[in-house]
């Protein structure tokens, strides 16, 4: 009987270097780390690392807006070129964001955050806003707002 020495199996192949693949695999273990719980995570990663240091405070006010059709364009424009200079100036701003609703063309959000209600009216009574303001008005069908108290 003969017997045939040589495998139909080829013989594996030699471990490549993969970077990608190892910063994949060590964001993996970072991520499993969080779901098994915040002490996992250094203190540093951690949202509330349980120190009874008082949070920042602040407020924020988020603005809703359905834009007129075809006017989301215009509206992120406004926003980078009129609005963000105007509030950036203002005394207790802290930061602003312009977020767009992943189903619609036509629903925006802008963010703002500043350290008191205070400082905040007193952008809502500025020159600057009322030079800005309009102008975003002037795409807008419908705007809503929110405020809230950062808490942590």
């Amino acid at each position: 009987m003969r017997t045939n020495k040589s495998s139909s199996v080829d013989p594996p192949l030699p471990a490549i270097h993969n970077p990608r693949r190892n910063c994949m695999k060590t964001l993996g273990l970072v991520i499993a780390a969080a779901v098994a719980g915040k002490n996992s995570l250094p203190e540093s990663l951690a949202q509330d690392s349980g120190s009874k240091a008082e949070a920042p405070k602040s407020v924020q006010l988020h603005i809703y807006i359905e834009v007129k059709p075809g006017k989301g364009p215009e509206l992120e424009k406004l926003y980078h070129s009129a609005y963000v200079p105007a509030i950036r100036v203002q005394n207790g701003f802290l930061w602003s964001r312009l977020l767009r609703h992943y189903d619609s063309s036509n629903k925006y959000e802008i963010d703002i955050s500043f350290s008191t209600e205070k400082q905040r009216a007193t952008w809502a009574q500025s020159k600057e806003h009322q030079a800005a303001w309009p102008k975003i008005e002037e795409v807008s069908a419908k705007i809503t707002w929110q405020g809230f108290d950062q808490l942590a």
